[in-house]
C-alpha cells in the first residue's frame, strides 16, 4: 500500500515557561501532582504527574481568529476545520531585512518564483527566514512587516489563510495594527510564528493548524504541521 504521506514536518515553537510573546504576559507551568509523591501516598500502586498551565491565547505559534479585532467576528470554536486544513503556498520572502515593508511587487515576484498563483483554497504562507531571531530582545519589533496596500491586495486574491513565521504582520510603528484589520475584519484568520519552513522549499505540501475548540475564543495554540505529499 502506497503511503499517503511521505513526511510530517513540525512547523511549530516549543512553549516553556517564561516563553517570550508579543503581549509579554506570562507563560506558567506549575506540578499538580508528581510521580514520586503519588507512589509515596500510594504505597507504589498509582505514579503519575501532572501540571496546569497558564498561557495567553495569542503566544507561540498560535492563530488569531476574526473575534480578536471584529467584535462579532467568528471565535475559535466556530472556525470551520476545512479553512484551517490546506494545501500549502510558500512565498520566499527571506530577502527581506527587518523594518523593510513587504509590497505587492515582492508577492508578485515570490508568486511568480513560486509557479503557483496567490488565490483562494490554499494557505498563503509568507516565509522570511526569521527562526535564528525567534526569542531574541527585540525580535516582536526587528522584522519586515506586512503593510496595509499588501494586505488589502491579498484580500483581493481572496486568500482563504495567512500563514508566517514573523511574531507579527503589522508595521511596528502602527500600534494600532491595521494589518490585523484587514485581514480579520475580512475573515481571513492569521497563522502567526512558524518555524522549520525551509523545509517546505520546492515541496508539495498540505497545511495543518489545528486550534483548541475554545468557545468564544480569539486564538489558540496550534501544532502548525506540514504534510508532504
Amino acid at each position: 500500500m502506497q503511503q499517503p504521506v511521505k513526511e510530517v514536518i513540525d512547523l511549530a515553537h516549543e512553549w516553556f515557561e517564561g516563553m517570550p510573546n508579543i503581549a509579554g504576559l506570562a507563560v506558567n507551568f506549575w506540578s499538580v501532582e508528581s510521580i514520586e509523591h503519588t507512589k509515596k501516598i500510594t504505597g507504589g500502586k498509582l505514579a503519575m504527574e501532572s501540571r496546569m498551565i497558564l498561557v495567553p491565547e495569542h503566544c507561540g505559534t498560535h492563530l488569531d481568529a476574526p473575534r480578536h479585532c471584529v467584535l462579532d467576528g467568528t471565535t475559535v470554536d466556530k472556525l470551520p476545520l476545512s479553512k484551517l486544513v490546506l494545501p500549502g503556498h510558500l512565498l520566499k520572502l527571506t530577502h527581506k531585512k527587518s523594518g523593510e515593508a513587504i509590497t505587492i511587487d515582492d508577492l508578485k515576484r515570490a508568486e511568480e518564483q513560486s509557479g503557483t498563483k496567490i488565490g483562494p483554497g490554499k494557505a498563503t504562507i509568507v516565509w522570511c527566514g526569521v527562526d535564528a531571531e525567534w526569542g531574541k530582545p527585540g525580535f516582536h519589533l526587528n522584522r519586515p512587516f506586512i503593510p496595509v496596500p499588501t494586505a488589502e491586495w491579498l484580500v483581493e486574491q481572496k486568500i482563504s489563510l495567512f500563514c508566517t513565521d514573523l511574531i507579527g504582520m503589522d508595521d511596528p510603528s502602527e500600534w494600532w495594527w491595521p494589518t490585523h484589520h484587514v485581514w480579520l475584519k475580512n475573515g481571513i484568520c492569521m497563522v502567526q510564528q512558524l518555524c522549520n519552513l525551509d523545509q517546505l522549499e520546492g515541496k508539495e505540501f498540505l497545511f495543518v493548524a489545528l486550534p483548541l475548540k475554545m468557545r468564544g475564543g480569539t486564538a489558540s495554540p496550534v501544532r502548525a504541521t506540514a504534510l508532504i505529499i
